[in-house]
């Protein structure tokens, strides 16, 4: 009897050990989610912008566009963000041109997503508005679109409307992952609830993730984050003063900015995703990387020490969702070419051996 009884409070002992030692395992999970375990490194998007080349056989759904999508591979990318526009001749009009652009016909589009998909990767279809002609205005950008009468403005947006519920039909018949309803309509941004309207009405037709881009400084003044899924904010952030920086003061550059993101994120409950990072490969890159002035002298080390600081401040936080690097071209080999010496793109330059083992390390925690 004496036997059994000692039996029993063995298993019983073996028992309580193992439930132990199961909570342990869970509560140390737990602990690791907010303290900075490896697993919650990893990013839900590794991204690439590809930018479309207006010309076809050039663009998307070209054989180039299939070549550069092994590269992307290769790199460590596993989501591709394609971009598409409606048309405005001038900010203060409130009319939109849309299906203008031939070379970006739907069945481009739809012929783009499907290799995508079919090579792996998960796509963003992020929609812009362009102003004017080819050549920039400052003043003539989509930040600065705003109406003060009531009817023009409520004009504008139906107009708006319809483009972004025709881009989210496209993105549900292809099976688009996530859709970007608005980017870096700063002055617009403000009104709150015809983005909620238009968001309501998005989901109606669309079931993938939902996210809007804002400019960096901006994405604070924005209400609605909580009917999207996503905080998306192109981020580029000053992180110096002065060229030729060492990789800690671009690390300090970015971690003044870093608490203002988290504090974002913590105030909706929703992950960031930077809907667009880059820096152009010039020396200086890092002091207004917003800006695409083809000045500076050629510097492929500064691109990549300030993709680097941006991993080593962003690699351990698990509310950043994602990022998308500007950006990318769809034919490589096109009038863009001129643009690659000193451009945004990281293509076959030394910051993609930052970006492909920032990528390849989350790989390696999953």
């Amino acid at each position: 009897m004496e036997r059994n009884k000692y039996k029993i409070l063995t298993v019983g002992l073996i028992v309580i050990l193992i439930s132990a030692s199961f909570l342990f395992v869970s509560l140390s999970s737990r602990v690791g989610d907010k303290t900075g375990g490896s697993e919650r490194a990893s990013l839900e998007y590794k991204g690439a912008v590809l930018a479309h080349i207006h010309r076809i056989g050039s663009g998307y759904g070209s054989g180039s566009s299939r070549n550069i999508h092994s590269h992307l591979k290769g790199i460590g990318y596993d989501t591709v963000q394609l971009n598409t526009f409606a048309y405005m001749r001038d900010r203060a009009e409130t009319g939109l041109i849309v299906d203008g652009d031939p070379t970006m016909a739907d069945r481009y589009l739809i012929d783009e997503i499907r290799n995508l998909h079919g090579s792996g990767f998960k796509v963003m279809l992020k929609p812009h508005i362009w102003i004017g002609g080819w050549n920039f205005d400052a003043d003539n950008w989509r930040s600065k679109i705003d109406f003060t009468d009531s009817d023009k403005r409520e004009e504008w947006f139906f107009n708006y409307r319809k483009f972004i519920i025709g881009q989210a039909m496209l993105a549900e018949k292809t099976g688009v992952e996530i859709l970007v309803v608005g980017t870096e309509l700063v002055e617009v941004s403000k009104y709150t609830g015809e983005w909620r309207k238009l968001i309501e009405e998005v989901r109606k037709v669309y079931g993938g993730r939902l996210t809007y881009a804002a400019e960096g400084m901006n994405a604070k003044n924005i209400e609605f984050w909580d009917s999207l899924d996503y905080i998306g904010i192109d981020a580029y952030f000053p992180l110096t003063g002065k060229a030729a920086p060492a990789l800690s003061e671009l690390v300090r550059g970015w971690k003044r900015h870093e608490p203002e993101i988290k504090e974002l994120s913590e105030k909706y409950g929703k992950k960031i995703i930077f809907t667009e990072i880059g820096y152009k490969s010039v020396e200086g890159t890092a002091i207004k990387p917003w800006e695409w002035s083809d000045d500076g002298v050629a510097s492929q080390e500064e691109q990549a020490l300030a993709f680097e600081a941006t991993s080593v401040v962003f690699r351990d936080k698990p509310y950043l969702a994602g990022v998308f690097v500007w950006k990318y071209f769809t034919d490589m080999d096109s009038e863009e070419k001129d643009n690659i010496e000193k451009g945004f793109t990281p293509y076959s330059k030394k910051a993609e051996t930052k970006i492909s083992a920032w990528f390849r390390e989350g790989q390696r925690n999953e």
